[in-house]
C-alpha cells in the first residue's frame, strides 16, 4: 500500500519540484499513470513550505516578503511552469498557424516576445496577490493556490488527449485512471467550495478556457499547457482572494 502511494508521489515530486527525491529504478507504467493523481499532494507540500517561509519572514514589510516568497516559489518548481507558460504564449496567441506548427513552436527552446510578456505578467500577478495576502495576514490563498492549480492540471489530463505523443508522458496518459482522477478533482472542488467559492470559480473558468483553447489550437494538451495552467491558476487564485472578503 505504501509503495503504491510513494512511487507515484516520488515521480510527481521529481517532475514538478526541485526537492531532493530518492532515486528509483525505471518507473512502472502503472506508477506513471497514478503519478498525476498525487499532483495536488505536491501542491499541498509546496504550500506548506511557502507558508513556513511566510511565517519566517513575518517581520519583513509585505512587499519584501512577497518578493522573497515568489523567488522561493520559482526555485522550488525550477521555473518549469513559467517555461511552459512562455512556450504556450508563443505558440497559441498567434492566429496563423495550424496545430502541427503550433506544436513545433512549443518544442522550440527560444522564447519570443509573447512568451516574455506572459511570464512577466504572471509574475506581476502572483507578486501582487502575495503582497495582498501577506498584508491581510490570512494565508489561506497561499494554501489553496498550489493545490487548485495542480488539481486543474489533473482535470485537463482527464479531459483532453495528449497533443505530443511519445515517451513517458504518453505512457502516463495511457495508464491514467481517469475515474479516480475525476474523483480527486471532485473532492478538491467540494472542499474549496466550503472555504473559498470565489477561488473555485476562478479556477474552473480559467481551466475551461485553457482546455478549450488547447483543444482547438493543439488538438489536445501538453506538458507546456499543464505548466501554463499551473502558473495562471496560481495567479488567479491569489488575485481572486486578494480582498479578505473575496471567496
Amino acid at each position: 500500500m505504501i509503495r503504491k502511494l510513494w512511487n507515484p508521489l516520488r515521480l510527481a515530486l521529481a517532475l514538478l519540484t526541485t526537492l531532493p527525491v530518492p532515486a528509483g529504478g525505471a518507473p512502472e507504467p502503472d506508477d506513471l499513470g497514478r503519478a498525476p493523481l498525487t499532483y495536488p499532494l505536491v501542491g499541498l507540500l509546496l504550500a506548506a513550505l511557502l507558508i513556513a517561509a511566510c511565517w519566517a519572514l513575518f517581520d519583513l514589510p509585505p512587499l519584501a516578503a512577497a518578493a522573497t516568497v515568489l523567488a522561493l516559489w520559482a526555485v522550488l518548481t525550477g521555473a518549469l511552469h513559467l517555461d511552459g507558460l512562455g512556450d504556450c504564449a508563443d505558440a497559441l496567441l498567434g492566429g496563423h498557424a495550424d496545430a502541427e506548427q503550433r506544436r513545433a513552436i512549443l518544442r522550440d527552446p527560444h522564447v519570443g516576445t509573447a512568451g516574455v510578456v506572459a511570464v512577466v505578467l504572471a509574475l506581476i500577478g502572483k507578486f501582487a496577490g502575495l503582497a495582498a495576502v501577506l498584508d491581510h495576514g490570512s494565508l489561506v490563498p497561499l494554501l489553496l493556490a498550489p493545490v487548485l492549480a495542480r488539481g486543474a492540471v489533473l482535470a485537463l489530463m482527464c479531459a483532453l488527449p495528449y497533443a505530443s505523443p511519445g515517451g513517458m508522458a504518453e505512457t502516463a496518459m495511457e495508464n491514467l485512471p481517469r475515474q479516480t482522477g475525476w474523483l480527486v478533482v471532485g473532492v478538491i472542488a467540494a472542499l474549496t467550495l466550503l472555504v473559498a467559492p470565489g477561488a473555485l470559480l476562478a479556477t474552473v473558468v480559467l481551466t475551461a478556457l485553457i482546455g478549450r483553447g488547447a483543444q482547438r489550437r493543439l488538438r489536445g494538451a501538453s506538458g507546456d499547457v499543464y505548466g501554463a495552467t499551473i502558473e495562471l491558476v496560481e495567479a488567479a487564485v491569489l488575485l481572486a482572494l486578494a480582498v479578505p472578503t473575496a471567496g
